[in-house]
Formats: C-alpha cells, structure tokens, sequence
C-alpha cells in the first residue's frame, strides 16, 4: 500500500517492540497516559494503548511523497479493532467512514479499512495550478487581465484602501464665566458634496477578466486537488502502483527483520531533481544518481541501539569512493589526542585519487557526447588540469584530519565594551577579563605543506597585526571564528598542523599525549577505518550541558538526564557491491534492560522536562 512515488519510507515493526518494551510499561510513561487524555472524550474513555484499536503484532508504516502539485505525509496504522477507531472520530467524520470509508477536510484524507487506516495530511501547491492556469490561457488565446493579482471586486469597493480621518479628542482649557466674550454668531449652511466614483471602460473590462480567471483557476485547483485526493484513497482500495512490487530494492529491504527500518530514493523528491538541473553535466549526475538508494535498519540490543546505515550508488560512484577511501590515516595524529578527550572524531580522503578515477571516467564521455555544451566542457576541464597541478592543489586541502572534544575546561578571556561619557559625549574603549567555562576542541591535519601556513602567520605577526601574536613554539590568533572571543592556538610539527583552543595542548605537549583517553580497541579501531570513524564517550553529558549555563531547572535536568548516558561509535566500512555502510552503534551506560527501555525513558524525561 505504499505509493512507489515515495521518496522516504519508515517502517516500525510494533510486535518486535512491544517484545522489547511490554505495551503494558509503556502505557505507564506519564507522555503516553496525558497523550491518551488528550484524545479521550466523556464518551469514549481512553484508559490505555489498547484502547486505540492498534494491532500491536504489525507494523506501522509512514512515507513521503513529493510531486509538482503537492507534498503529503502518509501513515498506515495496523488496527484490529474498528469500533475502536471509530470512536476517536467526532461524529460526522464516523458517520462518512461508515458509509464511505474514507473523509475529506482540507488537510487530506483519512481513509478506513477493515485492518488498516490510513491519514494522508496533504500540503498542495498552488502555484502549480496558477501556472496550469495560465498555460490553458495560452493554449485558447484567452485574454488575461493586465494584473491577475490587483483586480478584484474588493480592489474598487472595499474600504480598506479608503483613506481614515483622525479623530482628535482634546479638552478646552478652564475659563470663568466673567471673562467669556461670546463672539457674534454666524450660521453657515453645510452644503453635502458627493463624490461619485467614476470606474472606466478598460477598469470594467479588468474586473471581468479577473472575475473569468479567478473562476477557471478555482476550476482547475478543484480539480488538482480531487485527483490527488483520489489518488491517496486507491493507496489502499487498489494499490497498483506500489513501491513493493515494483522497487526491488525496497523489496529486499522490506524482507529484511529489524525492530525499525528507513528507505529513502532521493531521485523521487522534487527538491534534488530540481538541484541536479543546475548542474553543468546534469545528464550525467541524474544517470548516476536516479538508481542510488539509502537504508537503514535500527534494532535495539541489551547493551543500547544499533543503526545499520547502507548506501547503494552506481559503478561509476563506487569506484570513485573506493578510490577516495583508499588513503591510509596518518598515525602520528592520534598523539594528538589530549588524555582526558571524551570523543574523537576522523576524516581521511585520498583526494587525489578520487579526482583521477572521476576524470578517467567521465572525460571519456564528454569528449564522445553529441551536446556541444559537454564537449566543450571537457575541452575547459582538460585545459585547466593540463596547467595546473591538481596533486599539489589537492595536497593543500586537508584531507587527513583527527578532532578531539576534552568537555569543558574554565579559561580566562576578554572582552571590548563601550562606556559612554554623558558629559563628553564620548565613548571610551573598555577591556576587560573574566572567567568562562568552554568546550575545548582539537584539530590534528596531516599536510605536508603545512609550513605553508606558518609563512603566512609569521608575516601577520610582523605587519603587526594585534589578533596573531608569536610564542615560543605556537602562534595565538586573539578572535577566534565566528567572533565569539575565543582565543585559538596553532602550532606546526612537521608535516602536522594543530589548531585548537585548549593553549595548554601547544604549550605542553607538542610531543604529543600518552594516548591513554580511550582503550586500545577504541584506537585500533580509529587506525584500520575507512574514511570515516567518530567515537564520543557521552558520560559527562549531564554536567557538561550544565556548564553551558542555558538551564533554568538544573535540579530537574539532572534527575531526568543524569542516568541517560552511554557511548557512541560510527565506522564507515569499506565499499562492497557498490555499496558502503555507517555502523553506528550506541551503547548505553546499563541502567536499561535494553536499547528499547532507554529510548522510551528518554522521550519521557524530554516530555517531563518541557511540561
């Protein structure tokens, strides 16, 4: 019953959470009990999850589907008790899916069959249909009005565009009688002048026009949108076109068993479609990129939750990312791990590489396309890797990089404000220095031409510039990014660049740490990634989102938050059967049975924190 115009689809399969989490504990998370009150009526009270009518042994399914006239949300509710259902409607809308089966608002559609309901909340575009519109005008030879916004029947006779006269209200100052003088009186005859609004010939004729247009374009929206409304109703009466006969990708993952899945076709939503156009080689892209498909599967475990996140691209794609992946991680950077980092983040790219398999596969093509635009697109391209070196320019760029976060650490800052003088009417520049607790970051990059850098700060220090000054063994640039004032520090070791805002890594310890921040398999498993590994130890959390100073409850934050802790890893894997796959795996801190009883005691702890 899913449309295969879906471009996102997510399935939850309720029996193999309720096997996880018990209907029963869930129903006593105080989120569940006021959502159920909030649906309840004095005629139909909703005491529990089983209430709802909701087949619990099924899966509830939600996709998304965009075209040009529309956008829509789509949910397939497994029920196994109709009545049930029923009830949560007011009675006009039971009435008409009792004898229809389906109701019609201004929203979308809900439709109700004998196991399955269906809600299709549904944004229509109505631009698309202005545009039909117009295109019928053109196709007839209809005259349109000169400005289909402005003439209205409201633009000549509504008061609104009448000017408004001020009243005044305002009191006579106090005179004693004796000094009155009545002036002599005069009468004057009010003579009533009426303005008789003239409308022209041509404005007459513009008010028709519009008056025609707004009617066919009324015409045409009406009919838009009952063909879209009537196309979301057979989803479920005769689903021909669905994504599960006729997506063989979606086929096997929809066989595949996990407590929740994700697929997503990036080349069904209009949006990317739209991007692509603007591409020089649009053609090519779009060929690459309309059989690319990303799925995920999402399974709670004892120790917390596993996401298996794969992405399945072309030949063409694979190839290039294999090649990309294929740089080996500079193991001098993990020395630059501060002992006490609570997460680490990798980025490794053979640049060059990927850039040659792209040029050794796609020149071909633009040099043997039939489209001048692409051949002459291969003669620019060839002209500009024929003079310059892309090796060198690659190796600038950095694309071996090691991040660390260390939590929060107190450092002492500055700060310019302005005093003004009310006498001198002058400002006076005032700096001062306070204490700050902040987030202490670390960037290690392999680059070979990183003395480079080092040229360019030496030159800022002697041109005086006051925002780079030289220490011993590292330079410190006063305004950091994003004019935060947050002093940062960069320090060159060979063919290694640091950046970091935490002075005491430049200062005392250019040699590098013990590496003794996370176990060994934590770093052996950093060491042997593919392209891409982050590792972050969340057990600081609570205190650290503290530190920010944001919470105006902290006693409450840490009652709901303080045990919701654990570790996370991602590793991207190396590319197979054009296909490539984030492992991401969380583990939490063992206050849980499982994944699944973390997930829901987080949701609730959000919901009581926000109540």
């Amino acid at each position: 019953m899913i449309s295969d115009s879906a471009y996102f689809v997510m399935e939850v399969d309720l029996g193999k959470i309720a096997k996880s989490v018990p209907i029963e504990e869930i129903n006593q998370l105080e989120f569940v009990k006021k959502t159920l009150r909030t649906i309840s009526t004095d005629e139909n009270k909703i005491q529990n999850l089983y209430d709802l009518g909701v087949n619990f042994s099924s899966k509830l399914i939600v996709f998304n589907i965009e075209k040009s006239g529309f956008k829509s949300m789509n949910v397939i509710i497994p029920i196994d008790d109709q009545e049930k259902v029923l009830q949560l409607f007011d009675q006009y809308d039971q009435a008409e899916l009792r004898l229809k089966g389906f109701v019609k608002s201004n929203k979308g559609v809900i439709s109700l069959e004998k196991s399955t309901l269906l809600i299709s909340l549904i944004d229509y575009n109505n631009y698309v249909y202005r545009d039909k519109t117009n295109a019928l005008y053109a196709r007839k030879g209809w005259e349109k009005p000169k400005n289909i916004y402005a003439y209205n029947d409201y633009y000549y006779e509504s008061q609104a565009y009448e000017p408004v006269e001020e009243t005044i209200v305002y009191e006579e100052p106090y005179l004693e009688e004796e000094s009155v003088e009545m002036p002599p009186s005069e009468i004057y005859e009010e003579e009533e002048i009426v303005e008789e609004e003239i409308i022209s010939d041509e404005e007459l004729k513009q008010i028709a026009l519009k008056k025609r247009y707004d009617e066919v374009l009324d015409s045409i929206t009406n009919a838009e949108q009952l063909n879209i409304e009537n196309m979301h109703l057979n989803f479920v009466k005769s689903p021909a076109n669905n994504l599960y006969d006729n997506d063989e990708e979606f086929r096997k993952v929809s066989k595949q068993s996990s407590d929740a899945k994700m697929y997503i076709n990036p080349i069904m939503n209009l949006d990317m479609v739209n991007v692509l156009r603007h591409y020089p080689v649009k053609e090519y892209i779009y060929d690459e990129v309309k059989d690319m498909r990303q799925f995920a599967y999402i399974n709670f475990s004892p120790t917390g939750i596993e996401m298996d996140w794969n992405i399945k691209v072309s030949d063409n794609f694979a190839e290039i990312i294999a090649e990309g992946s294929s740089g080996k991680i500079d193991k001098d950077l993990f020395k630059y791990v501060p002992d006490n980092a609570q997460g680490l983040a990798i980025y490794n790219l053979n640049t060059f590489g990927a850039y040659e398999k792209l040029k050794e596969i796609y020149m071909p093509k633009l040099d043997a396309s039939d489209d001048g635009e692409m051949v002459l697109a291969s003669a620019v391209w060839s002209t500009i890797d024929e003079f310059i070196d892309i090796e060198a320019v690659t190796s600038v760029y950095p694309p071996k990089v090691l991040v660390s976060y260390a939590g929060f650490k107190e450092v002492l800052l500055s700060k310019t404000s302005y005093e003004y003088d009310s006498e001198t009417f002058e400002y006076t520049e005032v700096d001062t220095t306070y204490l700050e607790k902040i987030p202490m970051f670390t960037f290690a990059l392999s680059n070979e031409r990183a003395y480079l850098l080092e040229k360019y700060l030496k030159a800022f220090n002697k041109l005086g510039e006051e925002k780079v000054t030289k220490n011993e063994y590292y330079y410190t640039v006063e305004q950091g990014p994003f004019d935060l004032g947050i002093p940062f520090h960069i320090a060159i070791v060979d063919d290694i660049l640091i950046v970091t805002n935490d002075e005491s890594v430049v200062k005392d310890h250019l040699n590098g740490f013990d590496q003794n921040a996370f176990n060994k398999d934590i770093y052996k498993k950093a060491r042997k990634s593919t392209m891409v590994y982050a590792h972050m130890d969340f057990s600081t959390i609570t205190p650290d989102i503290l530190d920010l100073g944001l919470m105006k409850n902290e006693e409450k934050f840490i009652r709901l938050f303080g045990d919701k802790t654990g570790k996370v890893d991602v590793e991207l894997t190396p590319i197979k059967d054009n296909r490539m796959s984030y492992q991401i795996n969380m583990i939490t801190n063992g206050a849980y049975k499982n994944g699944g009883y973390f997930l829901f005691e987080l949701i609730n702890s959000v919901f009581l924190f926000n109540d």
